[in-house]
């Protein structure tokens, strides 16, 4: 029998159930063991702190499915972001855009699909003791290309094509970013909820496939603590607290007292905080070793419109300066006037001017940083505020800074051999180049909190794999260490940052961390979309 969404906001009453796994998140990592415990025949109940998002007639012709996304850009950050979308480190150094609604991260992002650097695999093999490659990732890899429909898009927005411009010009190497959207409508919303279900997030497939196989959803619904049993290392409880349509906690609480075990699939910042919330801290290292892969922009001002919001928001990147521990991807996105009005650090009129003259002509290009490799260095540290709240303290590692003075200089250098007049950097004072002489300018940005928007969508971490039992939170069959019936399956596994868009590693080791607990309980694990033929990545 099909299962169900229940909106905590609505329930009557505190309640207690108990499913064979309760599956703690609905993005990336729990939609898929969501699916496939839920294939293998287990009662599975999924946890989500986020607001559901059903179905339905929206504002738009038939076409428009989910009425909830208004595609109305501030409205969206504050319902479908943690923190309303103003999230950001302890500092204010970072700003930290993380989904918060049904199908988590999957359901907000650009729809960029990457498979894991080799360089990163290899590492996480020599250093940490994880048994991945690529070669035995291949499966799972395979898996989710085809259920996500992921491939080639083509239709390139102008922020694109003012990459392509620039990298031919200079001689630098650009190809398609693929991204797992069917039959786009190329309307830009990526960022605010697809109100086509064009892009394939978890609430298009994932999620609707577990209910069809019997798993039951509460949205709206805060995993407070896991509670282990007196003198043993098995969970016995979740305890959750439901919450208002204004996020705010109500009376009502859910426990639920799983009989087969817990899937931890809160994210990188929300998973470490639930086991330190929970006194479940293996060796110390809970919230520790916590990455993001830093992010830089800068705008370019062209002659023409360039409807900058419109089009694919992530489909084209160069990995020119990709290579080593430190390097980078640049990618284009969509140009959205309040997320990049709100980044920017300028007010007034000075912010007037700079909307009015960038937005209608800009084009937008970022870079990801690749982070965590260099053992001496802090990076990131999840912990609780005084109210048991996360909150991540980050520290810039001073070979990324460098790249990231790299990275700004080439973007801008793009920009300019594109046709750009004008080049804007979110700084503060801000700074606008229009030649290359003037790129030594760049050599005075400061990274200093508040000085220039660096941003972060992708946070890694927290709850470290390892094979050595010491060193590590999560062992390499993705169980908890120090606990019988806990299994980890997302981001905050990575032991350092990726260096690559990270939603397709995340659904890939989930789904290997599914079979790993399928093979735990004798029960059957199945991959069943195994075609190569539209393989997308180039290699």
């Amino acid at each position: 029998m099909a299962g169900t969404i229940i909106e905590g906001r609505n329930v009557n009453g505190s309640q207690t159930v108990a499913p064979d796994f309760c599956v703690v998140g609905s993005g990336a990592g729990g939609g898929v063991c969501a699916l496939k415990l839920a294939e293998a025949g287990f009662d599975v109940l999924v946890l989500e702190e986020g607001t559901n998002i059903p179905r339905g007639q929206g504002h738009g012709d038939a076409s428009h499915v989910r009425p909830t996304f208004t595609e109305r850009e501030l409205d969206m950050y504050k319902m479908l972001y943690q923190e309303g979308g103003g999230r950001t480190s302890a500092d204010g150094g970072v700003k930290v855009m993380q989904g918060r609604c049904l199908g988590g991260g999957t359901t907000v992002n650009w729809s960029a699909c990457l498979p894991p650097p080799r360089f990163t695999l290899d590492h996480w093999r020599q250093s940490f003791g994880l048994p991945f490659t690529r070669e035995n990732l291949d499966p799972y890899l395979v898996e989710t290309v085809n259920f996500l429909h992921i491939n080639a898009n083509d239709r390139y927005n102008t922020s694109a094509q003012a990459l392509i411009r620039g990298c031919t010009a200079l001689g630098y190497r650009w190809s398609n970013l693929p991204n797992n959207t069917h039959h786009c409508r190329e309307c830009g919303s990526c960022g605010v909820g697809c109100p086509y279900d064009r892009k394939q997030s978890g609430i298009v497939t994932w999620l609707p496939a577990a209910i069809e196989k019997g798993a039951n959803i509460y949205t709206d619904t805060k995993v407070e603590r896991l509670v282990r049993s007196n003198g043993t290392g098995r969970v016995a409880e979740v305890q959750a607290i439901f919450l208002d349509a204004k996020t705010q906690r109500r009376r009502e609480t859910l426990t639920v007292r799983p009989r087969r075990g817990v899937v931890l699939a809160a994210g990188a910042i929300g998973t470490p905080a639930i086991l330190l919330r929970s006194r479940i801290n293996p060796n110390e290292m809970v919230g520790k070793t916590t990455h993001i892969h830093p992010v830089t922009i800068c705008i370019g001002k062209y002659s023409q419109q360039t409807h900058p919001a419109y089009g694919v928001p992530d489909n084209m990147m160069t990995d020119q300066f990709a290579a080593g521990a430190v390097g980078y991807l640049i990618e284009t996105g969509s140009f959205y006037p309040v997320l990049s009005a709100a980044s920017t650090l300028d007010h007034g009129d000075r912010l007037r001017q700079i909307m009015r003259d960038y937005y209608p002509h800009g084009a937008i290009m970022y870079a990801h940083h690749c982070s965590g490799f260099d053992t001496s260095q802090p990076y990131g540290t999840v912990r609780l505020d005084r109210y048991g709240d996360p909150e991540l303290e980050y520290k810039l590692d001073p070979a990324n800074v460098r790249a990231m003075r790299h990275s700004l200089k080439e973007m801008t250098r793009i920009h300019l051999s594109a046709g750009a007049a004008s080049v804007y950097h979110v700084t503060n004072p801000s700074l606008e180049i229009s030649s290359t002489n003037q790129l030594d300018l760049i050599d005075s940005i400061s990274f200093a909190p508040q000085r220039t928007t660096i941003f972060t969508v992708h946070v890694m971490g927290g709850a470290r794999m390892g094979a050595d039992a010491r060193r590590s939170v999560v062992s390499t069959d993705f169980s908890l260490r120090d606990t019988e019936n806990v299994w980890v399956a997302d981001g905050s596994v990575f032991p350092t940052g990726l260096g690559a868009n990270p939603q397709v590693t995340i659904y890939a080791l989930a789904l290997r961390a599914a079979e790993e607990i399928c093979r735990r309980h004798d029960a059957p694990f199945t991959l069943h979309q195994q075609d190569r033929s539209t393989f997308p990545w180039q290699e």
